[in-house]
C-alpha cells in the first residue's frame, strides 16, 4: 500500500460498510495490510465478505463480518451493539455501502427514488451519527471516510438518482466536518471515478477504449486506488484536512466534456 507500513494502523478499530466486494472490499484490505482491525458488513453477500475477511487477515490484519440492512435504523443500531461488544469502540468509519440505480428520469418510479436516497444517504447518515458518538465518548477523536462519486457533481444520463445521493453526500461530509471538528473527528469524502466491479465489470471493458478517450491517466481506476485515498485521509499525513472531497479519477473530470451515456452503454 504505497509508503504506508505494516503498522500504520495497527490496533486501529475500522468499520467498512459494503465490504463484500468492490471498492468496500479493496479499502477493507487496504486498512487490513496496514494491520488494522477491520469489521467487515455485508448485506446480501456473505461468502463475499468472509472472503474479504479472510484476505484482510491474511494481509497482515484482524477481521470480523457482521450482517445489516442499512435501510433498516434498528439494524443500524443492532450493528453497532456487535461493534460494542467486540470492541468497546470506534476509531475509523468508511461509509462505502451503496446502490446504483440506472433509469431514465421520466421512467423512474417514487419508491427507486426513495430507495437509492435511503441507502445511499440517509443510512450514512445515521451510521456517521452512531459512530461519532463513540468516537466522541472514547476521547480520541477519529476519522470518517464516506465513498462518494464523481457524479456528484458531473452529470450523466440515467443517473437522476444515484447523483442526487452523492452530491448531498458531499454536502454532508462537509457539514460532519464542521459540526465535529472539535472532537477531533475528520470528515472526508472520497468520490472515485471509473471503477470497474463485479457487477459493472463487462460492461464498462466492453467499452473500454471508448472510456480512455476520457481519462487522461489511461486506465480504470482499481479499489486498491481508493484503497490508498482512504488510507492516506485516516493517517497522520493528513491531521489537517477535513470536510474536504477528494476526486480519484484519473484526470477525467479536468476535462471539459465527458462520453455521453448513448455512446458508452447503458
Amino acid at each position: 500500500m504505497g509508503t504506508f507500513g505494516p503498522d500504520q494502523f495497527a490496533g486501529k478499530r475500522v468499520l467498512v460498510t459494503g465490504a463484500s466486494s468492490g471498492i468496500g472490499a479493496g479499502i477493507a484490505r487496504a486498512f487490513g495490510a496496514c494491520g488494522a482491525r477491520v469489521m467487515i458488513h455485508y448485506r446480501s453477500a456473505q461468502a463475499g465478505a468472509e472472503e474479504t475477511a479472510r484476505r484482510v487477515v491474511e494481509a497482515g490484519g484482524e477481521a470480523e463480518t457482521v450482517y445489516a440492512d442499512l435501510s433498516n435504523e434498528e439494524e443500524i443500531e443492532r450493528l453497532f451493539q456487535t461493534i460494542d461488544a467486540a470492541w468497546g469502540g470506534l476509531d475509523v468509519l468508511v461509509n462505502s455501502a451503496g446502490i446504483v440505480p440506472k433509469e431514465l428520469a421520466l421512467e423512474m418510479g417514487a419508491a427507486e427514488w426513495d430507495k437509492t436516497l435511503n441507502i445511499n444517504l440517509r443510512a450514512p447518515f445515521l451510521i456517521s451519527r452512531q459512530a461519532a458518538r463513540r468516537m466522541i465518548d472514547g476521547g480520541q477523536g477519529g476519522n470518517i471516510i464516506n465513498v462518494t462519486s464523481v457524479a456528484g457533481t458531473r452529470s450523466a444520463e440515467n443517473m437522476s438518482a444515484y447523483a442526487a445521493s452523492k452530491a448531498a453526500m458531499d454536502a454532508v461530509t462537509r457539514i460532519l466536518a464542521l459540526e465535529w471538528a472539535e472532537y477531533g473527528i475528520r470528515v472526508n469524502a472520497v468520490a472515485p471515478g471509473v471503477v470497474p466491479v463485479e457487477r459493472q465489470q463487462e460492461r464498462l471493458l466492453a467499452a473500454q477504449e471508448t472510456w480512455m478517450e476520457y481519462i487522461p491517466l489511461g486506465r480504470f481506476g482499481t479499489p486498491q486506488d481508493i484503497g490508498a485515498l482512504a488510507l492516506f485521509l485516516c493517517s497522520d499525513a493528513a491531521t489537517w484536512i477535513t470536510g474536504q472531497i477528494y476526486i480519484c479519477d484519473g484526470g477525467a473530470s479536468a476535462r471539459a466534456n465527458s462520453p455521453r451515456r448513448s455512446k458508452i452503454g447503458k
